[in-house]
C-alpha cells in the first residue's frame, strides 16, 4: 500500500469499510480523520511533516575511519537534524499542521486508525442522539461511553507515538 492522504484514508473508510451505519457525511468523516492524525502529531512525528536533513547533516569532509569508526556500520546521520541550525533567544519557526492533504504513512496510519474509528462512532452516536426527538432509534453506544474509550486511547497514543533518537554519549 503506497502512502495516502487522510483524505483518501477516510473516503475508503466512508465508501467501503462502513457504506452503511454511518450518518455522517463524507466531510465530517474526514474532518474526524483529521481530528485523530493531529492529536497523533501532537505526540509523535509525521514523516511526511518533518523539515529534511539539512547540508550540515553530512559528515565532515575529513571523516575518516579513525576519526568515525561507527560509518560503516550505522551511516549519517544517525537521527533526523534539523534544517536550520537553532540560534538562542530566536523562537523557532512552526510546525505544519495536519490537513486533509497530508500524506500518512501506513505505520502512521496503524496508530491513528483506532483513535479515527472512535471519533467518527462518537459524532455518529451525537447526531443519532440529537435526533431521537425526530423520533429515530437510536442504536449503537452512547457517546458518553465512546468517550471513555477515548480517553484511554488518547492516553496509550501518547506512549505509542513518541519517538526519541538514541545517542549515545
Amino acid at each position: 500500500m503506497a502512502d495516502k492522504t487522510l483524505a483518501d484514508l477516510a473516503g475508503l473508510f466512508y465508501q467501503t469499510e462502513r457504506p452503511v451505519g454511518v450518518v455522517l457525511d463524507a466531510d465530517t468523516v474526514a474532518a474526524q480523520a483529521v481530528a485523530a492524525a493531529r492529536f497523533y502529531a501532537g505526540h509523535g512525528p509525521v514523516k511526511s511533516l518533518l523539515p529534511p536533513a539539512s547540508v550540515d547533516a553530512a559528515p565532515p569532509a575529513d571523516s575518516s575511519q579513525e576519526l568515525y569508526p561507527f560509518l560503516p556500520l550505522y551511516g549519517w546521520p544517525m537521527y533526523p537534524l534539523p534544517a536550520k541550525k537553532i540560534e538562542p533567544g530566536k523562537p523557532l519557526a512552526p510546525v505544519d499542521w495536519v490537513e486533509a492533504g497530508t500524506v500518512i504513512s501506513q505505520s502512521e496510519w496503524s496508530l491513528i486508525r483506532p483513535l479515527f474509528m472512535l471519533y467518527v462512532e462518537r459524532e455518529n452516536s451525537l447526531h443519532l442522539e440529537a435526533s431521537r426527538n425526530l423520533g429515530v432509534d437510536v442504536y449503537g453506544r452512547s457517546s458518553s461511553e465512546i468517550n471513555q474509550e477515548i480517553s484511554q486511547l488518547e492516553m496509550d497514543i501518547k506512549r505509542a507515538a513518541f519517538v526519541q533518537p538514541v545517542i549515545s554519549v
